[in-house]
């Protein structure tokens, strides 16, 4: 088991640096990705630390919750009755939160990608450059917590 584990986290960190290595030419690049941008209006900036943010085309609510609600996730995107919603966790370093944030709002606008991984890999990269550190926190933060490892290696939210 130990080896195992070993070799997983062995290749979390290869992914990881595959990741930060795509994400800084990405970055140079442009803020467009995959055709995505982000553009957002704040419509609502309340002390219960709800936002509400539109596009041209979406409205979309944000709301920070305690880690206790959604945990081991940081965040989760949740499309409601037509309602998007995005929960984030409020106990986060604020550069992660606001990657975070830009990851669960690129999942609530992009509906292309069918498998996990490439969902992943889109938001990932959609969101990294509005908040690199938060990015670069972010895969530190999981690859040093053993139940986010586990949650994503049984497959949680398949």
């Amino acid at each position: 088991m130990a080896k195992a584990l070993q070799i997983v986290l062995c290749l979390v960190v290869l992914a990881t640096l595959g990741m930060l290595c795509v994400g800084v030419i990405m970055f140079k690049e442009s803020k467009k990705i995959s055709g995505f941008n982000i553009v957002f209006n704040v419509v609502q900036d309340s002390p219960s630390e709800a936002r509400a943010y539109y596009t041209e085309n979406d409205f979309y609510t944000i709301l920070y919750v305690s880690k206790e609600q959604i945990a081991p996730l940081f965040g989760e995107a949740r499309d409601e009755f037509g309602h998007k919603v995005a929960l984030i966790r409020n106990d986060l370093p604020e550069d992660v939160k606001k990657f975070v944030t830009y990851h669960e709002l690129y999942h609530l606008q992009d509906t292309r990608y069918k498998s996990r991984f490439s969902r992943e890999l889109n938001a990932n990269l959609a969101a990294a450059p509005y908040s690199f550190i938060g990015f670069a926190k972010t895969i530190f933060m999981t690859i040093t917590d053993f139940n986010r490892i586990k949650y994503y290696m049984q497959g949680a939210g398949e």
